[in-house]
């Protein structure tokens, strides 16, 4: 993959970051409902875009190099979140409470650090994807596979009428089984080596996404008429406004890749959504907003403000991580004699 392709990439992660960061701030209700519906099918179809079975021998090999790089961060960042809540935040979390919600990590009742459910849902779907493609070396029958996974769990599990949260969010990953299984498949038919076509489909599926966000009540007027079960039509709205949401991402990503700022947030998107609550807008409430005791009336921009204080907050904190604590994510410490020219 060229050194482009690899901004291109980081740069739909910088962005896909932002919208994580902003949809956890109080902003209005319906630009919410619009990132929630794609930020984070985005991640596990990126996810899947890298994914390569060829790169483990069995299933000992990848369980253990994913819970390296997923599971050794998930408790990382737990426990920097419990001694930040507890220590530096006057936010007390009981022992009991936290080693409980560490454990079973269901989406929403981490209170802790809810948005690092996705490095335990994220890491069950690359074992059972791994296994699927066991069982099926044809791509396109990988695809109908998640795709039947994730609508059966939908429907079965009730992912999208709040049924019950399964531990680990199993019922989530289930579901959001269907985009990686996308990312792989984009991958395997060298989707992005193409030109005209590819140009053609991601810009048509852009100009929907938009078209929709201005035409709403159009669009689910039509769904009306159908008269289909409430049940398979959100499962379909839902993929439908996640695979729009994410050819948009990638679209604009074509034109901002050259902007270091997005490729450096994209880079460290682990260490944003895992610190941007219990560090990023705890600071903010405590020494910024508390302190300068500015009240902003407009939801929008209050949260847009909120986020670039916490990625500001953030960015010395990820430099950080990635020089002196490495192992925090996963990865082994490298340490550079004083007198090496490279550096």
């Amino acid at each position: 993959m060229s050194s482009k392709r690899i901004k291109w990439i980081d740069t739909c992660k910088g962005i896909g970051i932002i919208l994580v960061i902003i949809g956890h701030t109080p902003i209005d209700p319906t630009a919410r409902s619009i990132i929630y519906a794609f930020h984070m099918p985005l991640f596990f179809f990126i996810s899947g875009y890298f994914f390569s079975e060829n790169r483990y021998k069995n299933l000992k090999e990848i369980t253990v190099s994913k819970f390296k790089s997923l599971i050794i961060p998930y408790i990382s960042f737990s426990i920097i979140s419990f001694f930040l809540l507890n220590y530096l935040f006057d936010q007390p979390v009981a022992v009991r409470v936290f080693l409980e919600q560490m454990i079973i990590s269901k989406r929403n009742s981490i209170s802790y650090d809810d948005p690092i459910w996705f490095l335990t849902s994220l890491f069950t779907i690359e074992i059972l994807y791994y296994l699927l493609v066991k069982f099926s070396q044809k791509l396109y029958l990988r695809l109908l596979s998640v795709i039947l996974i994730g609508f059966t769990s939908s429907i079965v599990l009730k992912v999208f009428a709040g049924g019950s949260i399964l531990p680990w969010s199993l019922d989530q990953s289930l579901y959001y089984l269907i985009y990686f299984g996308i990312g792989h498949y984009i991958k395997g038919i060298n989707f992005f080596e193409k030109n005209k076509t590819k140009s053609f489909i991601i810009t048509f599926n852009s100009i929907l996404f938009l078209a929709l966000i201005s035409y709403q009540e159009i669009y689910y007027s039509f769904w009306n008429l159908l008269g289909l079960p409430s049940s398979l039509i959100s499962i379909i709205d839902g993929i439908i406004w996640a695979i729009l949401g994410i050819s948009f991402v990638i679209i604009i990503s074509q034109f901002l890749s050259l902007i270091s700022v997005l490729n450096f947030l994209g880079k460290n998107s682990l260490i944003l959504m895992s610190l941007h609550i219990p560090l990023g807008f705890n600071f903010y409430n405590t020494f910024v907003r508390a302190r300068l005791n500015i009240e902003i009336p407009n939801l929008n921009l209050f949260g847009i403000i909120v986020t670039l204080c916490a990625i500001l907050i953030l960015i010395p904190t990820c430099l950080i991580i990635n020089r002196f604590f490495p192992f925090v994510l996963g990865r082994n410490m490298t340490i550079y004699p004083l007198n090496n020219p490279s550096k």
